[in-house]
């Protein structure tokens, strides 16, 4: 049943609308918290909380939550009513630098409203947003082992790009000491090897590296002055075989959660010996003890994450729609 066939039964205050987020914000987060329910990280779980309370302070809260809530919570998209209650949502954003990627998020059904074409409703009216404000493209992350999600998106076109865990280390204590590897030379970037890490990224990596951006050249490519400044926590650090650079990781100051956020990049070959003594290189500049956390190729060094202290969070696919 399509969309368009679906809010037509619509009567009454119950159907498909697009999202108001003055309105829904508090329906939405009730419904993304019985629908991922015990799948929320403390983020997510601390958004949520805040959307709920802004939200029930009507107009007000709408109008001062835009000054202290993210982008995700005054999202484009859709939701399903019953009876005026909030059982379904699709959230839509443009992705920030890249106009024409737009990430699908927060689809969510209530549990006792599934099974229904709703899901499939928000997710088809979203693609069809995206598309008129001139998107060519939507990606979105699924958790690896939701089968119904993934029977979905993949009946609609969407092509896996990657599947990945999400590791963390909490703050506080330093990284474990591990002996460097004599095959492998870790050391601080040179300027003119940022080209290098690049060319990494944009051969095993043109998905990209950061969630939801695509690969690109900014994250690796020098600051001015940064060789002899601090320049707002970036670091870089090169893996080299033989005169080659086979790895790379890069540490930047996380906006969105406390801590550094890590981008780690091995080539195939070296995968699971070379990923150690990047990790190790963090002890340096991890001084003060903060959180760290990264996204790597799911089933891949896990024994490295482990000894070095991290857990596994979370493992996700990368999905992506080109929009025809």
């Amino acid at each position: 049943m399509t969309a368009a066939a679906l809010a037509g039964t619509s009567r009454g205050g119950s159907g498909l609308r697009e999202v108001n987020p003055r309105r829904d914000m508090e329906g939405i987060a009730t419904l993304l918290e019985t629908a991922f329910a015990g799948e929320l990280d403390p983020y997510g779980l601390h958004m949520v909380r805040e959307m709920r309370a802004f939200g029930r302070a009507g107009w007000l809260g709408w109008l001062v939550g835009r000054l202290f809530l993210p982008p995700a919570a005054y999202p484009l998209g859709f939701v399903w009513l019953e009876q005026g209650r909030v059982v379904g949502n699709a959230s839509l954003l443009p992705v920030s630098g890249f106009p024409q990627r737009w990430v699908m998020a927060n689809v969510a059904v209530d549990p006792d409203h599934r099974r229904r074409g709703i899901a499939r409703a928000l997710v088809k009216s979203s693609l069809d947003l995206a598309r008129a404000r001139g998107g060519l493209e939507v990606v979105l992350q699924v958790r690896r082992g939701n089968q119904g999600a993934e029977a979905l998106y993949t009946g609609m076109r969407f092509e896996v790009l990657t599947t990945r865990t999400t590791w963390s280390r909490p703050a506080g204590g330093r990284l474990p000491r591990i002996e460097p590897s004599l095959s492998v030379s870790v050391r601080r970037r040179a300027t003119g090897e940022w080209s290098q890490q690049w060319d990494l990224a944009r051969r095993f990596h043109p998905e990209g590296l950061l969630w939801p951006f695509p690969a690109d050249a900014s994250l690796f490519r020098p600051k001015p002055l940064e060789g002899f400044l601090d320049m707002g926590g970036r670091s870089h650090w090169v893996s080299v075989e033989a005169g080659q650079v086979v790895g790379s990781l890069s540490s930047y100051i996380d906006s969105s959660r406390p801590g550094w956020r890590v981008v780690l990049i091995v080539r195939p070959e070296q995968q699971g010996t070379a990923e150690g003594p990047l990790v190790a290189a963090l002890q340096g500049a991890n001084a003060e003890g903060l959180a760290v956390s990264l996204d790597y190729e799911a089933e891949v060094a896990e024994e490295v994450f482990l000894a070095h202290g991290f857990r596994p969070e979370h493992t996700l696919r990368w999905m992506r729609l080109a929009l025809d």
